[in-house]
């Protein structure tokens, strides 16, 4: 099973709907992950960015920043290795 974070700052609107699409994502399509949004950021500080909101599947970081990428997108990000 696949570990999703989703890193965002306090009121980001870009986050939240980042995390909205990966939950819905994972519910809908029946992908065997557990997604968290943590909100600290020295989470951002151990991976290096600097930037919200952040995509991290298995440790590794998918994508960074705005603009958030088509659901499509999110979806093969998530499910590639």
């Amino acid at each position: 099973m696949k570990k999703v974070k989703v890193i965002s700052a306090t009121n980001c609107n870009n986050c939240e709907l980042l995390y909205s699409v990966v939950s819905t994502l994972i519910k809908s399509k029946n992908i065997p992950a557990e997604v968290e949004k943590v909100v600290d950021v020295r989470e951002l500080a151990k991976l290096g960015v600097m930037t919200t909101p952040v995509l991290v599947v298995d440790g590794k970081v998918k994508h960074a920043g705005a603009p958030i990428p088509a659901p499509q997108v999110v979806e093969k990000l998530i499910t590639e290795d």
